[in-house]
């Protein structure tokens, strides 16, 4: 991957434009994960869950 980055920046990319893109490979690899793991029976509950105990321990 970070080749990639060189080869676009060596290209004329922006920072911006990189950090764009960037973020737009997570949110696309987030959404890949999610559509593999949302038929775990009671994984809602379980996000919930970790979801409230990492924004305990983040305070």
């Amino acid at each position: 991957m970070p080749g990639r980055f060189a080869a676009a920046k060596q290209a004329g990319a922006t920072e911006d434009e990189i950090s764009e893109t960037l973020m737009y490979a997570m949110r696309g690899r987030a959404r890949a994960a999610w559509s593999t793991i949302k038929y775990i029976p009671d994984i809602e509950d379980r996000n919930k869950e970790w979801k409230t105990t990492f924004e305990r321990e983040q305070k």
